[in-house]
């Protein structure tokens, strides 16, 4: 109930964030600047100072000079709308100039400087932050938590604010606009790098245990502290006589920075502090992620430009990367989430929808030339029509070189000893068969064989792979594991029934595959996860229990050679007596 619950309001609070974030595309370029019109008059953000007006601008004509300074800023939403001017659109405002207060009236003209191209680099520039919150999401979705909140909050704190103050000045009412900016100066502003402490001391297990325990409260308690400054310096911004105070530089500049120094030595520490094999594992993951907070912390070092900020800020993009091959490929998180092909190729198409939908919104709005685009959208439409086919095939050869190939040839292989087992005429090739064969080909890390004893009143443990630690010895009839593969002759996670299993022995198991000969279950075998840790994916459980399927009409073959050599062996008695007698 509690998943389900953090599930409805990951949906609500992602559907939030799209409509936010998203609906501004288009109306700014790389550098995150509005480009649709301009008065004709420079005011950074967080002042009110006019620092350059254009000479022969609707400023100019309007009488507004260098150094006026807006008085009635609306409700503070009209800051915002100077910067970010509609053509067309006109503003009264109130200016002061040597402690005169006066009126003037703009209308705003296009842009000559934003273009095409600008357009183009402002959806460019949304690439990492949407890979970021679609990783950031699957993880929520997928095992809600501290954890993987605080990454999506992160996450979401990456989209640049700019736009958003800009397009929704122009949307809400002062109100409305007043509650917008405060959620996204105090929680989606530089506030919202430091969840990244929270992820990383829980990171990958989720537990605060051991040092991280004595350090979990200091983290907590600087994040409720930074907070109450940004609450603060929003206030002194909205209400204050001065916008920005001169402190400024401790929430805009120390307060993020020392966040990513401290996640970096946590980072540090947890790498370090790691078994060889997780160190192994996950090392990647460490190089990305100390890669990223590079890359990230270049925003908030005073005087680098925005713009180089931003070509800098791409390399962010190797932390959701990294973190969502490790934790969706070698299940360095304990998610229930596999990748195979059907996810690809369903993720794949869903990219070529996607990319129909973005030509007819980039024909439509961006282009923006009647009939001329929608002519080039439809040719655009019919050409993905026609190459539909050989784009599939060449995707298709590309990820089955890139992402299965070897899955691929172990696919081959385990398919191939499959319908090699029926031939056997030694249980102990069929053993092999069902233990070392499906180890060797999806590297598993460990299996075990159990096989009918005592009339079926046990199943005793007759083999094990190499790469096996530890095994149950056996079990008895009336085991849960036992009596559930007798009921329904199909395979049982072990996860389900974890309670009822040997703690000791029976943790590095995953999985439960039942061999039954005319419904009767003469054996079954254990197999753990991939060695590497990852998860058996759906089309690997359909390879083992074809597995199982070949065994069985192993076993009923070898029981028939049996009943066979037995009958013969009867005749053969008896043709001895026979003679004897005669």
């Amino acid at each position: 109930m509690r998943q389900a619950l953090a599930r409805g309001l990951l949906v609500l609070v992602t559907l939030f964030v799209v409509a936010l974030y998203y609906l501004p595309i288009g109306h700014v370029d790389f550098a995150e600047n509005w480009g649709e019109g301009t008065f004709g008059l420079t005011m950074p953000a967080r002042a009110v100072t006019v620092v350059s007006v254009e000479k022969g601008s609707p400023a100019d004509r309007a009488g507004i000079r260098v150094g006026d300074r807006l008085v009635d800023r609306g409700n503070n939403e009209i800051s915002s709308r100077l910067r970010s001017a509609y053509p067309g659109e006109r503003e009264t405002l109130t200016l002061e100039r040597n402690n005169v207060t006066y009126v003037a009236i703009v209308a705003g003209v296009a842009n000559p400087n934003f273009g095409l191209w600008q357009r183009i680099g402002g959806v460019l520039a949304y690439v990492p932050p949407t890979v970021f919150l679609i990783v950031a999401f699957l993880l929520v979705f997928l095992r809600p938590s501290v954890m993987s909140w605080a990454l999506y909050v992160f996450a979401v704190g990456y989209f640049g604010t700019s736009p958003v103050f800009m397009y929704w000045s122009h949307v809400l009412s002062p109100a409305a606009y007043v509650a917008l900016t405060f959620l996204l100066i105090t929680v989606f502003g530089p506030w919202s790098v430091l969840p990244l402490l929270p992820f990383m001391l829980r990171f990958p297990n989720g537990d605060v245990k051991g040092w991280r325990r004595k350090v979990d409260p200091y983290i907590w308690a600087f994040l409720a502290l930074s907070y109450v400054l940004y609450v603060v310096e929003w206030k002194v911004y909205y209400r204050g006589s001065e916008l920005v105070p001169t402190w400024d530089v401790i929430p805009s500049t120390v307060i993020p920075l020392a966040a990513f120094v401290a996640a970096g030595l946590i980072l540090a520490k947890n790498v370090s502090t790691a078994t060889p094999s997780d160190r192994q594992r996950w090392g990647f993951l460490a190089i990305g992620t100390f890669a990223a907070f590079l890359a990230y912390a270049i925003y908030f070092v005073p005087g680098v430009p925005f713009a180089v900020g931003q070509i800098i800020g791409f390399a962010v993009v190797l932390m959701p990367i990294c973190i969502g091959y490790a934790v969706f490929r070698l299940r360095v998180l304990d998610v229930s989430f596999v990748l195979n092909r059907a996810l690809v190729y369903g993720t794949l198409s869903l990219g070529v929808v996607a990319l129909v939908s973005i030509l007819d919104w980039f024909f439509s709005r961006v282009v923006a030339l009647g009939r001329l685009a929608i002519g080039l959208e439809l040719l655009a439409t019919i050409g993905i029509g026609f190459l539909l086919d050989r784009i599939n095939r060449v995707v298709e050869r590309i990820v089955e070189s890139v992402f299965f190939r070897r899955r691929r040839l172990a696919e081959e292989h385990l398919r191939r000893a499959a319908s090699a087992l029926p031939y056997a005429t030694d249980e102990t090739a069929i053993v092999d068969g069902l233990v070392q064969v499906p180890v060797d080909s999806l590297d598993l890390a460990s299996a075990a064989l159990y096989q009918r004893s005592d009339g079926g009143a046990r199943y005793e443990g007759v083999a094990t792979a190499r790469q096996t630690t530890v095994a149950p010895p056996g079990f008895d009839r009336n085991d849960l594991l036992v009596r559930m593969l007798l009921a329904d002759e199909s395979i049982v996670w072990l996860d389900q029934i974890r309670s009822h299993l040997d703690p000791e022995n029976a943790a590095i198991y995953t999985l439960a595959v039942p061999v039954s000969v005319r419904h009767a279950l003469v054996s079954f075998t254990l197999y753990g996860a991939h060695a590497n840790g990852a998860q058996l994916d759906p089309e690997e459980v359909d390879l083992l229990k074809e597995l199982a399927h070949e065994a069985a009409r192993a076993y009923d073959h070898v029981e028939a050679q049996r009943a066979q050599q037995r009958y013969s062996q009867l005749l053969a008695s008896e043709a001895t007596q026979t003679v004897v007698t005669t």
